[in-house]
């Protein structure tokens, strides 16, 4: 077997200086694993941070390090030598080193070149939160579960952990003269250290979640859960001030060079700046109705930086508070793919925004963007003739659009909970949706009806329902239907008379992943036991067992010619041959849950969308020849 793993990347001073506008578009094929050929989707993000001289800008995401030119909104280059998710990064005071934190480590890199420095190794399973240095830039102080360590920057020696608090730690900020720093928990208390003895000199009470002191240090404001702003006096611990005016949790707090402002984003999607002293609201910046979850001023304070829910970073001028610009291509989740009937375009659902982006395979370009669902879309699949195409969401609806126009034609209600599965019939008048409300559904695509609902009585002597859909796949004739469930079977049922058939058991897990052959009359199906199962659905026996994979299946698809399945797991993507129940290849390099696999209509390209916000093109074709 084949594995495939991701190249690491070094950047230089005359890299950067000689990138070209033409070669940053093609960032969809930056830094791929072996074996992708494209990434649609840049991840997720978790943090923003300003290169100290403020013509870079560093976003941590869950495939890397982003760098963008704040001037042209360009992407510079993806750090991908850290494995782990990235969620906290942070700039040494004299701007030659930075730092990042993800689920372990902490990586600390050379801030000009690139070049991964050291790595800083935590408890496994530890996520570090946040991340500062000291005011000299000797010491890095990083904030994860209930504890507080701090490193020597140049050994990479753990010096002292602090301990205190009762829950995750997820802020960290020094004080501007550099002799205390605070640290905000989930424990509901907010706490000042002495900087150089890590001595505990006051504890405050207050559901804080973000964290920012004052320029001259003696005020420290939080902003909360039940979206107040408060200010905090240092030496005492005292309630000086509580600022009302926004109507959900506060997110991020942060005050101006000056100290005369206060800036705060929150839920309820607005940008809030406040008159420091007395707690005047000054003005509201637009956010075009995203939340804010983070939020940076540029080092000449004229800017302001913040990453959007619609996964997109947005900047502000600072003082007219007017919209600049937005940098976009983050995304949350791509949970379900689909190639249209031609193989020209992808979709995946995206939820960011809502939206279901139509990508053209071979350049990545963003064709048109499907725009109606008021939840998270996490199934999609086009029509037979590629005319429509149809998305399940989160809440239950399914809406059925235009491809050609981008219409949305209807919605069709029914569901009380997600659809993470949908079907076409072969003629492309019916539709089949699965869901968690523990229903499959079969619609009239033209008129919108519901036909038929399925609950999963065998007999009327036996009560047992449906639990948990979790996929369902329609028989290349269109007679029969599948579904997997979280009560470790798979049923098969007439598709026309909606009877139950028969009920495939002997899984040792929940079913997560069911699909037909297009070639024979074969199901197969893929587990939390890690298993492939193939069953011959005309005599109900199991035919193949595939040898265990290292871990457990989420998605499963068959190649067009059959030959071939590919399993999605929670890291890997594996390609097995039919014929001798062997894996030939082992893809690596999504950091998330692979939810979704798919071959193109010619079998020479798999796409596979993850949790780690990204869709990955696989090349096939040297696959095949190495395995001939």
């Amino acid at each position: 077997m084949k594995n495939l793993n991701l190249l690491p990347i070094l950047i230089t001073p005359i890299f950067l200086l000689s990138f070209s506008s033409s070669f940053a578009q093609e960032y969809t094929r930056w830094k791929l694993p072996e074996g992708a050929i494209a990434r649609f989707g840049k991840g997720a993000i978790d943090d923003i941070a300003y290169f100290p001289e403020g013509t870079r800008l560093a976003a941590a995401s869950s495939i890397g390090i982003w760098i963008y030119d704040t001037r042209t909104d360009e992407e510079l280059d993806l750090l991908t030598a850290q494995k782990d998710q990235i969620i906290s990064i942070a700039f040494s005071p004299d701007g030659k080193t930075f730092a990042s934190g993800g689920w372990g480590t902490i990586y600390l890199w050379d801030t000009q070149t690139g070049r991964h420095k050291n790595t800083l190794t935590m408890p496994a399973g530890t996520s570090i939160y946040d991340l500062v240095f000291d005011s000299r830039g000797n010491t890095l102080v990083s904030g994860n579960r209930e504890r507080i360590h701090l490193w020597n920057v140049q050994t990479g020696k753990l010096l002292k952990t602090l301990t205190g608090h009762t829950k995750d730690v997820t802020d960290i900020v020094y004080s501007p003269e550099g002799t205390t720093f605070a640290s905000n928990s989930w424990d509901r208390t907010i706490r000042l250290w002495d900087a150089d003895t890590g001595k505990l000199l006051q504890t405050i009470t207050d559901h804080s979640m973000d964290i920012s002191y004052s320029p001259d240090g003696r005020t420290l404001a939080s902003g909360g859960q039940d979206s107040k702003i408060r200010l905090w006096d240092v030496d005492t611990g005292e309630l000086l001030k509580t600022i009302t005016g926004h109507t959900e949790s506060v997110t991020s707090v942060v005050y101006s060079a000056d100290g005369e402002t206060i800036v705060s984003g929150s839920w309820d999607n607005t940008i809030r700046l406040w008159k420091a002293d007395n707690g005047t609201l000054l003005r509201t910046l637009t956010t075009h109705a995203h939340s804010v979850s983070t939020l940076r001023y540029s080092p000449n304070g004229e800017t302001l930086a913040g990453v959007c829910s619609n996964g997109s970073i947005c900047f502000w001028d600072a003082d007219t508070g007017k919209l600049l610009k937005t940098i976009g291509g983050h995304t949350f989740l791509a949970r379900s793919v689909a190639f249209s009937p031609n193989g020209k375009t992808l979709a995946s659902s995206e939820m960011a925004d809502y939206i279901i982006p139509l990508r053209d395979v071979q350049t990545g370009k963003l064709l048109k963007t499907l725009i109606g669902h008021t939840d998270h879309a996490c199934s999609v699949v086009y029509s037979p003739d590629g005319r429509t195409l149809a998305s399940g969401s989160w809440s239950g609806p399914i809406c059925v659009w235009d491809v050609h126009t981008g219409e949305l034609l209807k919605t069709l209600a029914g569901h009380t909970k997600g659809v993470p599965s949908i079907t076409y019939s072969p003629d492309g008048t019916a539709l089949i949706s699965g869901s968690w409300d523990n229903t499959i559904r079969f619609w009239d695509v033209h008129t919108g009806k519901l036909l038929k609902a399925l609950t999963g009585n065998i007999t009327e002597s036996d009560p047992t329902k449906i639990r948990g859909v979790t996929s369902i796949s329609l028989s290349r004739d269109g007679h029969t239907l599948a579904a997997a469930t979280v009560e470790k079977t798979i049923r098969l049922w007439n598709a026309h008379t909606g009877e139950v058939n028969t009920t495939f058991t002997g899984t040792l897990s929940p079913v997560t992943s069911v699909a037909f052959s297009p070639s024979r009359y074969v199901l197969a199906s893929g587990g939390y036991d890690r298993t492939i199962r193939l069953w011959d659905v005309a005599t109900n026996e199991l035919l193949q067992t595939f040898p265990e994979q290292l871990d457990g299946i989420i998605s499963i698809a068959f190649s067009p010619d059959g030959q071939t399945i590919a399993s999605g797991t929670t890291r890997d993507v594996y390609v097995s041959d039919v014929a001798t129940s062997k894996h030939i290849a082992t893809f690596s390099g999504h950091r998330g849950p692979v939810r979704s696999v798919a071959f193109s209509p010619d079998g020479k390209i798999l796409v596979s969308g993850s949790d780690d916000c990204t869709v990955l093109l696989w090349d096939l074709t040297q696959i095949r020849l190495q395995n001939d």
